[in-house]
């Protein structure tokens, strides 16, 4: 399924989240939330009640990455991107810490 820019990307990776189809699965993704101490709590804390920021485009508005964002336990913003293009599917493509 394509997902076009004006879906409500947040709600549907909530759902595909709850549906157990959120992955890891890029070795940059898992580099990247092993070395940046990102585990899965926070990522869910990121999806559950994080806010959507300003969309990325990666390839020519032909492929998006979504990002969204929330503070962690320690009030630390953590950034996680999303690529939604098969979707139901969604992968995690990176985590961050946001660092003023």
């Amino acid at each position: 399924m394509s997902v076009e820019k004006k879906t409500d990307i947040h709600e549907l990776i909530k759902t595909a989240w709850k549906a157990g189809k959120v992955r890891l699965s890029t070795v940059h993704g898992k580099e990247r939330s092993a070395e940046r101490l990102i585990g899965t709590l926070e990522i869910r804390d990121v999806i559950l009640y994080g806010s959507r920021e300003e969309d990325h485009d990666t390839d020519k508005k032909t492929h998006w990455v979504y990002a969204l964002r929330n503070k962690d336990v320690d009030g630390s913003d953590i950034r996680v991107m999303f690529d939604v293009e098969a979707y139901p599917d969604v992968v995690i493509v990176t985590v961050m810490h946001v660092y003023p």
